[in-house]
């Protein structure tokens, strides 16, 4: 979690994890009842406006009033990486599909080792098995359902045990519990960073583990990932705008959030036709690998800076 929730509010959300792990394990099918709307209002309250705010990144990048030009060559690079790679998931959805895991465990693996000075020839490493952790607990840990979903973008359905993709993430969890006791060995983190890491390895396995892969995932990506995003960017708008609040930030991050609701509302309507033959969720996995590449580079640049 980011250095920007306080203790208050990183234990509600530990508990929130926990309550709904426990629920899975207890109410399996309450939880598959509610997935689909609870995704909806995580994704549309913290999930989509934590990367809303790319062109304050921009902003915040280059330190200085931005031209027109500048300002129409971002939108113009940015809309263009969508549709770029929109058509290029069309035409290689295999390798469209492995593009997008790798970029994202790296950017989950980012945001996790935020506030942590590795050196830079391990950051790659400890960024990738990370982000293979969390997107691994949820798909791996419910293959059987994943891969009716991961069949349908890449054009066939991978023919792997539920056993071997348990051994898969088992490992992950290992090796990154390894990874987080080196650290500790090598002075890198404090005996307090050392608990919390291995803490929240524990705690998003459990909810991984226990609850539906829909139900896992989003509850890590909103309140352990967009939520920590969103408070880390709301600390660095405030460093160049002191008025900048919490309201200003979901003003920023309203229009292009609607854009976003507007563009899948596009894809869900004419989906038969993009995608013919696959359902509603994985047409829903294209869009966010779509929206999410961009954000991922605008990012990754921030933190350079």
């Amino acid at each position: 979690m980011s250095a920007n929730i306080n203790t208050s509010l990183a234990g509600l959300i530990v508990f929130i994890t926990l309550m709904f792990a426990i629920l899975g394990w207890m109410y399996p099918d309450f939880l598959e009842f509610i997935q689909y709307p609870l995704l909806a209002i995580l994704l549309v309250t913290l999930g989509l406006p934590h990367g809303a705010t790319d062109f304050l990144l921009f902003r915040r990048i280059n330190k200085s009033k931005l031209s027109k030009e500048q300002i129409l060559k971002f939108f113009t690079i940015y809309v263009a990486a969508v549709l770029g790679f929109l058509v290029m998931w069309l035409i290689f959805p295999l390798i469209s599909f492995i593009i997008f895991i790798l970029i994202s465990s790296y950017h989950f693996g980012q945001s996790n080792w935020e506030n942590i000075i590795i050196p830079k020839k391990y950051t790659l490493l400890l960024n990738l098995f990370w982000g293979a952790f969390a997107i691994g607990g949820s798909v791996l840990w419910h293959w059987q359902e994943s891969k009716i979903i991961i069949g349908q973008v890449i054009g066939f359905v991978p023919d792997i045990s539920q056993y071997f993709m348990d051994m898969i993430q088992l490992c992950l969890v290992i090796i990154n519990c390894i990874f987080v006791i080196s650290l500790r060995y090598s002075s890198t983190i404090t005996s307090t960073q050392f608990w919390k890491e291995l803490g929240k390895l524990a705690i998003l396995s459990s909810l991984f583990y226990f609850t539906p892969m829909l139900i896992g995932f989003a509850l890590y990506f909103t309140l352990w990932h967009s939520l920590s995003s969103l408070l880390s960017q709301l600390s660095y708008y405030k460093k160049l705008w002191p008025t900048f609040t919490l309201s200003d930030y979901y003003l920023q991050a309203a229009p292009y959030t609607a854009l976003a609701v507007f563009g899948f509302g596009i894809m869900v309507l004419g989906h038969s036709y993009i995608l013919p033959g696959v359902s509603m969720i994985s047409t829903f996995l294209v869009f966010i690998a779509c929206v999410t590449l961009p954000h991922i580079f605008v990012v990754d640049e921030s933190y350079q800076h």
